[in-house]
């Protein structure tokens, strides 16, 4: 059976399937939410720059507000459709980048404006520009994110593990502050990756172990069953 992203579930649980597309139908929404929000903002910012009112000021104002609600809320939405854990300072990276592409998008709006471009010309400029910033977030997230447990199964960096060749999961100290991350898989040498305890939550992780590993997958540390 194949899940809502293309991959197969190693355990189907119809009803847990069913729960997760609808949770990941409501992340979506959220993250059109912050979309289309950050798209009125540049729109509305670029006015408030190029020809200042209070009315556009206001519009750019209630636009960063539904963007910011819509990114958090699509991050409370996607912690029951998958557990992360991120190289430390994953948040402020992401957010410099993409300060920085709504930098360049506004500055290449101003220039075709300068120059007096075409109307269309500026909403493609912002059309294209709020893609690049949409692939910024997806490859800042595939580079910077460490450990993944989803319903599909561990994904260790850039491996993935489905959940049908998984034995067990392993957290074990390794040293301060540091905390090593691991999954065993049939026949085949363990995974591991250090992490930083200041980016881990135990509880967190123990839920989503429970939310989303088969029954029978454990995750054990150096002296037992972790908690």
């Amino acid at each position: 059976m194949r899940n809502i992203d293309g991959g197969f579930l190693a355990a189907p649980d119809q009803a847990a399937l069913d729960q997760r597309e609808r949770n990941v139908r409501k992340g979506k929404l959220a993250l059109m939410l912050t979309v289309v929000g950050a798209f009125v903002a540049l729109i509305a910012g670029y006015n408030v720059v190029a020809d200042f009112s209070p009315g556009s000021l206001v519009v750019t104002m209630i636009a960063l507000a539904v963007a910011v609600g819509g990114g958090v809320l699509t991050k409370q939405l996607m912690r029951a459709v998958r557990f992360r854990v991120h190289k430390p300072n994953a948040g402020l990276v992401g957010a410099a980048k993409l300060t920085g592409m709504v930098v360049v998008v506004l500055g290449f709006i101003a220039l075709v404006g300068s120059l007096d471009g075409p109307g269309v010309l500026r909403i493609i400029a912002i059309a294209v520009g709020c893609a690049a910033i949409g692939y910024v977030k997806s490859l800042h997230d595939q580079q910077w994110v460490l450990f993944e447990l989803d319903s599909v199964g561990v994904r260790i960096e850039r491996t993935v593990v489905p959940w049908r060749d998984v034995t067990r999961l392993t957290t074990d100290p390794v040293g301060p502050g540091m905390t090593r991350l691991g999954a065993v898989p049939v026949n085949a040498e363990p995974l591991y990756v250090a992490v930083q305890d200041s980016e881990l939550d135990p509880r967190l992780l123990a839920e989503a172990v429970g939310r989303f590993a088969p029954q029978g997958i454990m995750l054990t540390g150096v002296h037992g069953p972790a908690n």
